[in-house]
């Protein structure tokens, strides 16, 4: 954001509907403007009809040789509730032979179906819907189904032996983008319930366990909600070694407002602490275990990344005047650099960023143009994932007028 944009952006960030429909308006004056699709110094690989989901997972397999996907059949939709895509893996030089290994209807664009790998091995986890219930499966590169849990997965751990799941109806009720076409609405009908919230899955014997309830977390340092905000988790993440995972506390109001609050427990439930934020926290991702990036809001310091220091209120800004807006991080394998995006800007770029904490300093990898219609639940965000060794990057992008799976490897230049 430039000067003028931050100061319009404050004055309106706080009422939903006012600035969704400045900025679409304010876009599509600049969308008449004609520029490159895609400006870059690298090769990039795009696999149109694909695309990964969320920039919280690795798509690579634990040897870097296949790359996860979703296969699509109809985009700028919202899923319908017996709409599915496949999931699969792509192999070959380059990563361009797309292998087919079944099929879910528990997808969004944000998040896809959480498929990923599972722990050190070569089996693929991922969410469906059984005909009554979310589930998750784990198959094989064969596609052979090798195990049906009960529940859907929300993260799992990395050595593969826990998973975290909630309500992806209650997140179809308020933020439809990340949950779930199918089920049934009536399930989450309370706004603060006592009897639902994340669950520890044990991946090696199927059994679960509420570790807390939405109405508990809602009273740990209790905000003054109204009477009918609704109340709801999301964004679970584990840190590196998987003692500890983040989660979102998140509630919207009458008036279509978000507020978030930024916890981390144990892997138990225990040792619970929220962060100190104006209640304004969007996107993180662990760089080891004793600290995480978040980029959030705070009254007296203003909208920045953040490294935080887990269980404390110790904190440094990154790149304080590098970056001006949000984006999706992920630490690359040697904790020193990661990679970020941005949201499309005035003439709709979207920066795909790599950024050396270190030296504090800024790499634009590519800029991409996204067509005005995908806006709103059916934006293609950049999502920008590391391989295994820190030398590839993977995204999703609409530049060439088609949802894709891309690639980049950061060592061959054009």
């Amino acid at each position: 954001m430039n000067k003028f944009e931050r100061l319009i952006y404050n004055k309106i960030r706080f009422s939903p509907k006012m600035k969704e429909s400045i900025v679409n308006l304010y876009q599509r004056l600049f969308s008449i403007i004609p520029i490159k699709k895609i400006q870059t110094d690298y090769n990039v690989i795009v696999r149109e009809g694909y695309f990964f989901g969320f920039h919280d997972k690795c798509p690579w397999s634990p040897n870097n040789k296949f790359l996860l996907a979703h296969k699509y059949k109809i985009d700028l939709k919202m899923p319908t509730s017996d709409e599915k895509v496949e999931i699969g893996y792509f192999s070959g030089i380059n990563q361009t032979e797309f292998i087919p290994l079944g099929i879910t209807s528990a997808w969004n664009w944000q998040m896809g179906s959480m498929l990923q790998w599972l722990g050190n091995t070569n089996n693929l986890i991922f969410n469906d819907f059984d005909g009554d219930n979310h589930i998750s499966k784990v198959v094989d590169t064969n596609g052979e189904l090798l195990e049906k849990y009960q529940q859907p997965i929300a993260a799992v751990s990395s050595d593969g032996s826990y998973a975290l799941s909630h309500s992806f109806i209650r997140l179809k009720k308020v933020a439809p983008a990340y949950g779930y076409a199918n089920s049934d609405d009536n399930s989450a009908s309370e706004n603060n319930p006592k009897n639902d919230g994340i669950y520890l899955l044990n991946l090696k014997n199927g059994k679960s366990k509420l570790l807390f309830s939405i109405f508990e977390i809602s009273e740990v340092n209790a905000e003054n909600y109204p009477n009918d905000a609704y109340h709801y988790f999301t964004h679970c993440l584990f840190a590196p070694a998987g003692k500890r995972f983040a989660f979102y506390h998140r509630w919207l109001e009458k008036n279509n407002q978000t507020w978030t609050r930024l916890f981390t427990c144990n892997i138990d439930g225990s040792d619970i602490f929220k962060f100190d934020f104006s209640n304004v926290i969007t996107h993180l991702a662990w760089k080891d275990d004793k600290h995480l990036l978040a980029y959030g809001y705070k009254k007296s310091v203003g909208d920045h990344y953040y490294l935080l220091e887990d269980k404390t209120n110790n904190c440094n800004i990154i790149g304080k005047n590098i970056f001006t807006s949000d984006g999706h991080p992920q630490f690359a394998p040697d904790q020193e650099n990661f990679i970020t995006d941005t949201y499309p800007d005035r003439l709709r770029r979207q920066y795909l960023i790599s950024y050396n904490v270190n030296l504090n300093k800024r790499d634009d990898l590519v800029i991409l143009r996204s067509p005005i219609s995908y806006t709103g639940d059916v934006r293609c965000d950049l999502h920008p994932r590391w391989d295994r060794i820190g030398k590839s990057v993977a995204f999703d992008s609409s530049h060439t007028g088609k949802r894709a799976l891309c690639t980049i490897r950061l060592d061959q230049l054009k």
